[in-house]
């Protein structure tokens, strides 16, 4: 990546991280209060809700980008990070960088719900995701076992690494070692259909970011992203 192709303007770099974010929250909001869905478990409102806000958002200005800058629509040609591992190196990283973060989010887990039941207690009580799935039918735990798994661990973070490492972090190098930390912050601060993590997603997914800005391997942060999402497909399965 080139310097004419960083993106020095931090009002549109936050801009570009976090309004893909708002357009989901208020989307699930916005279903949530209509309640087309309200007897699926929330994860699946907030899949679909995902599916038509941040893959058209964040794919569609990557195809805007690419038109723009080569004039054809081929969104890899405009990404970076893109130096290739030993698979050996692939694997190692991705069942260490996926093992910290999950040991840290469940050390985090009390400090995420004391945020979220003060400083976040003024959100909707039904704004929470998170649910008991065992209360459901198998057949609804099925459709969110296959939401889970078409979205919140292929399109929704195969999306995410695309747009936030493979363009938005790639075009930030000019930042030097805040780079990585400024986009973290404001990739956890863009989930503001759960606002009360913001602190864990920056604490436990740091190692991540570092790694693949220091490996500067865009691949490494898809697999550990689909892997760390994946796990919530398996908990789902082992319901039924």
């Amino acid at each position: 990546m080139n310097n004419e192709t960083d993106l020095r303007s931090i009002w549109k770099l936050i801009i570009l991280h976090l309004i893909p974010g708002m357009a989901l929250g208020l989307l699930y909001l916005f279903l949530l209060k209509v309640e087309v869905l309200a007897e699926y478990p929330k994860l699946i409102t907030l899949g679909i809700a995902g599916f038509f806000s941040i893959v058209p958002i964040e794919l569609g200005y990557l195809f805007y980008a690419a038109k723009k800058e080569t004039g054809k629509f081929n969104i890899l040609k405009i990404l970076g990070l893109k130096s290739k591992l030993k698979i050996k190196e692939y694997i190692v990283y991705t069942l260490l960088l996926l093992t910290v973060a999950g040991i840290l989010m469940k050390v985090l887990a009390p400090l995420s719900n004391y945020i979220l039941s003060t400083v976040f207690s003024w959100l909707p009580g039904d704004y929470n995701y998170v649910q008991d799935m065992s209360q459901f039918s198998n057949k609804l735990i099925l459709i969110a076992i296959i939401v889970s798994f078409i979205f919140f661990t292929l399109i929704g973070p195969i999306t995410e690494e695309l747009y936030f490492r493979g363009f938005l972090l790639a075009r930030m190098k000019w930042m030097g070692k805040y780079s990585v930390l400024i986009n973290l912050v404001l990739f956890a601060v863009y989930h503001f259909w759960s606002p009360w993590l913001i602190i864990s997603r920056i604490v436990a997914f740091f190692p991540l970011f570092y790694f693949v800005h220091k490996k500067d391997s865009m691949k490494l942060g898809i697999f550990v992203h689909c892997l760390a999402n994946f796990t919530d497909v398996v908990a789902l399965i082992m319901l039924l």
